[in-house]
This record gives structure tokens, sequence and C-alpha cells, in this order.
């Protein structure tokens, strides 16, 4: 989840940097944008195997994933940040790049049909991550703030399942979107 999150933030800013600031991204540079994504993905996971919350079963017990229930001020405020550096700050950055491409699209006369379409396959990508991905977000924040009565089995592993499915949505969005593939 979080590199295919991160993926969508680098994916926007590329969109970005070329149709704000007409610049194009070079080879390394995607080849650095990978690494600090999966470094970045890393951390995030590995910060539980290094003491700063745990892994443990999820409520429905078929998967695992963080330790959402635990009020020890420190498992909270991993969950807190991961939140915030996990879901918020890439959408935020998602948002202030897709509108600023739409602020430039409205004052460009003509844009190239291509980059258009290109915006609009990587929004709807977003929309279906956000979709996805939400659920699960407010699932898990009831949990971490002591709403865990209103989270039973069954109303867990809907939002875990479709969040874990969001990997398979993007091939399928690029298959119908691009006339290259």
């Amino acid at each position: 989840g979080i590199v295919s999150i991160m993926t969508l933030t680098v994916l926007a800013y590329e969109r970005y940097i070329r149709v704000v600031h007409a610049k194009v991204i070079d080879f390394s540079w995607s080849w650095r944008a990978i690494t600090y994504i999966w470094l970045y993905s890393l951390a995030w996971t590995g910060a539980p195997l290094l003491g700063w919350n745990r892994y443990t079963l999820e409520i429905h017990g078929l998967g695992c994933s963080m330790d959402w229930k635990s009020k020890d001020p420190n498992d909270t405020s991993f969950v807190l940040l991961f939140f915030l550096g996990c879901l918020v700050a890439p959408v935020g950055i998602m948002a202030y790049c897709y509108g600023h491409i739409l602020y430039a699209t409205v004052q460009v006369i003509k844009l190239l049909k291509y980059e258009k379409k290109v915006a609009k396959m990587c929004f709807l990508m977003i929309s279906t991550f956000l979709i996805c991905w939400m659920p699960y977000a407010v699932v898990s924040l009831l949990v971490t703030y002591g709403y865990s009565n209103l989270v039973t089995p069954t109303v867990a592993i809907i939002p875990s399942f479709f969040a874990k499915s969001s990997t398979a949505y993007n091939p399928v969005i690029y298959i119908f979107m691009s006339r290259k593939v």
C-alpha cells in the first residue's frame, strides 16, 4: 500500500513537472525516485519490527497489520505519524500537483491531447487507490482511538480485502486507458 501511494505521488509530481514546468524527467531521476519510494516504504514497514508499534493479526484473523488497538503512547504516535506520512502527506502532494496541472490547463489555450489523457488516467488511478484504502484507514483509526467495539471481524474484513485488492486495479486502468499497451 505504501509503495502504491508513493508511486502515485511520484507520478503526480512527474506530471506536474512535465505539464506545469515543461520539463522532462530523465531515466536516472526515475530510478532514484523508485529507490526512494522503496526505502521510504521499508522505513515505515520496518519500524514495527524495530519496536515502534508491532505487527499483529488483524481483527478478522486472516492477515496481519500494525497494532491499531494498542493504547501505548509509542504505538499511537506511530499510527498518527504513519497516517500523516503515508496517507495525508501523499494525498496533499497529489492534490497540489494535480491542482496546479488543472490550473495550468485552464490557462493554456490548447493542451496536448496525450498529456490530458495521461493526467486523467493518473487521476483515476489515485481515486481508485483512495476509494480502496480509505475505508481501511477509517476502520484502523477507529480501532486505534478506542472505538474497536464498532469494528467486528465481519466489518473489518471487507475494508481489509478491498484495500489489499487495490494493486490489481492500476494495471487494468492502464490497459484500458493507454493505446500503447
